[in-house]
């Protein structure tokens, strides 16, 4: 690995032109929104969004099972054969692995569910990351999962227009893939490359941030199109106006605060963020909640020889958690298969599982009639408050930054904003602002994402959510570190240097590169530099061994010239966009040189 010196700033090539297009000409724009739970797709012709931007298409028949459910998403599920080929995805796959299970023929088949969360937060992720099926004993490489399920949607959306007879071409669509704003550059690139590899030309790819997406799409909504909070939206979106995005999705739960500015345009006012807060941790607490009944061998008992009940048992409570409200008393019923009593029979030696309860704290707050546990409402809603209190908390948090003073109105979107419980919580906690809940939250981000893709320069400019910097090494000075000396050309230099390019919270302009930086190779005789790239969660580290240093990746720059003085580059990364991006050229000769960044390599 050839590392960069640093070369004196004030040298640096800071008339350069670098520039960045965001400009798409394409007839159609077609987003994905690849969700934790539910995925989907919307798209819309260019001529729509010029005269009716609300004109915006989804798929709205997906059928669930034969019970024949219309749905406006699908379930983010995966089978694969025996033979680790594709066999389908969404519904399609529940039911065939359900039924595979039923004929205890699944064991060597693939089924992945909820495999979105593997990228958040992964300091580690690459090209090579694999991920466990449901079994948990047989993994895949996740970029091959990831690029079936972006293949499938985008398959399924392509039929779509053909069955309308538009007579597109794929090359006439242009598209647009959701990410939540708080994950990191790695995951981002992950799944542009993951949809490369679905078909998807990067070149006729966008990255679109879920919240800001959602944002777009509530401000063209006319006033009855809210279910909550509407009478008063129109001045949510006034110039001057800021809000709080609220993002609530199936895994995360994604933040960003905004401000309208006086041409329509927005620009971000407080940096992305979140946590893993979403509708899926109510199932998993749901989940404990029947491990604490019948005790976790049971359950793994279950889970292993009862596919197709355990997927039952997860559906009814999908269907009851969108239903249970605060003000709601009595008990809940569940339909408990009778899979799950005869596994808690084998392994407890034929104890009688509606027995075995009266003997738990659980008595007085559940009990058993017939096939269907009955459950205090009071319990259940419980369910709910850790994951509503660490939405609440995060919040607060924010309104509490200086940044977001003036905010006074919070925009809940997302499948889990849908939740009455969530959106209790919110209006209880935030009762001095404004509460606004489009209809159908669940679709706000893959169709704002649509209104994204024919219009980014909407978004003027966002906030740096770290310090972003490259390891160097310059001339040891009184103060560094001793370990960090060493000899170079008889000289004494220090390693592990953070040259920083932006500062976390920083605002910067989406398409403005920042702070050149001239760099060359302490070598003649290399072809090309790579420059390790590191984030930080300080204001102006100095080291990249610092403990806030996380290593995201490296840059990748060819050199031409022959002498180090003539292989000196200067290099621009872009940060307000949704992706970093980066330029380089030879400061000599003023020759572009095709960098790149990779984010993937660990």
């Amino acid at each position: 690995m050839a590392y960069c010196q640093e070369y004196d700033p004030k040298d640096s090539n800071n008339d350069s032109d670098f520039s960045v297009s965001y400009k798409s000409n394409k007839i159609l724009v077609a987003a994905i929104d690849f969700g934790t739970t539910f995925s989907g797709y919307a798209f819309s012709f260019k001529s729509w969004f010029e005269t009716d931007p609300n004109k915006i298409v989804t798929n709205s028949t997906w059928v669930a099972g034969q019970k024949n459910l219309i749905s406006l998403k699908t379930p983010t599920c995966i089978l694969l054969q025996p033979n680790k080929s594709f066999h389908s995805f969404g519904y399609e796959a529940e039911e065939k692995y359900a039924e595979l299970a039923l004929e205890e023929e699944h064991e060597d088949w693939y089924f992945f569910k909820r495999f979105k969360m593997s990228l958040f937060n992964n300091t580690t992720l690459s090209r090579h990351t694999e991920i466990p099926d449901d079994s948990g004993n047989k993994k895949m490489p996740a970029q091959i999962i990831f690029s079936h399920g972006i293949r499938f949607l985008k398959n399924h959306l392509v039929k779509h227009l053909e069955s309308s007879h538009t007579g597109l071409n794929e090359s006439d669509i242009h598209w647009v893939l959701t990410v939540p704003a708080i994950w990191n550059d790695s995951a981002k690139q992950f799944m542009r490359e993951a949809a490369s590899q679905a078909g998807i030309k990067d070149t006729h790819l966008m990255i679109s941030l879920e919240p800001e997406a959602a944002a777009m799409y509530c401000r063209i909504l006319p006033v009855e199109k809210f279910v909550s909070g509407g009478g008063g939206n129109l001045g949510v979106f006034k110039p001057g106006s800021k809000y709080m995005v609220a993002d609530l999705g199936g895994g995360t739960v994604d933040i960003t605060v905004q401000e309208v500015l006086e041409n329509d345009n927005l620009k971000e006012l407080h940096k992305a963020s979140g946590g893993a807060w979403g509708g899926t941790k109510v199932d998993e607490n749901f989940m404990q909640m029947i491990v604490k009944v019948v005790g976790e061998p049971v359950i793994q008992r279950f889970k292993c020889d009862s596919k197709s009940d355990e997927l039952d048992l997860l559906r009814e409570f999908e269907i009851k958690k969108r239903s249970i409200r605060p003000d709601a008393t009595g008990k809940t019923a569940f339909r408990i298969p009778i899979s799950l009593t005869e596994a808690f029979e084998e392994i407890n030696n034929g104890a009688d599982l509606r027995q075995s309860i009266k003997q738990t704290p659980y008595a007085k707050h559940m009990n058993w009639v017939g096939d269907k546990l009955k459950v205090d409402n009071a319990m259940i809603k419980e369910l709910f408050t850790k994951v509503s209190d660490s939405i609440v908390q995060h919040l607060k948090d924010i309104l509490n930054n200086p940044v977001s003073r003036g905010v006074d109105t919070i925009l809940m979107v997302g499948g889990f904003s849908e939740c009455a419980m969530i959106q209790e919580a919110l209006k209880t906690n935030f009762s001095h602002m404004k509460i606004i809940i489009p209809e159908d939250a669940g679709l706000a981000v893959v169709k704002g994402a649509v209104l994204f893709g024919h219009n980014p320069a909407t978004i003027v400019s966002r906030k740096a959510k770290y310090t972003y910097g490259v390891k160097t090494t310059r001339d040891f000075i009184e103060g560094d570190p001793r370990d960090k000396k060493f000899q170079a050309n008889g000289r004494d230099k220090c390693s592990d240097v953070f040259d920083k390019h932006v500062e976390v919270g920083q605002t910067v302009k989406v398409g403005e590169s920042l702070n050149p930086q001239s760099y060359f190779p302490l070598n003649s005789d290399v072809k090309k530099v790579v420059i390790p790239v590191y984030m930080s969660t300080d204001d102006d580290p100095s080291y990249t061994t610092e403990p806030t240093c996380n290593y995201l990746g490296k840059i990748e720059v060819p050199l031409q010239g022959s002498s180090v003085k003539d292989k000196e580059i200067v290099v621009q990364m872009t940060f307000g966009g949704t992706e970093i991006t980066v330029e380089a050229e030879e400061k000599k000769t003023r020759t572009k040189l095709k960098a790149k960044f990779d984010f993937l390599d660990h």
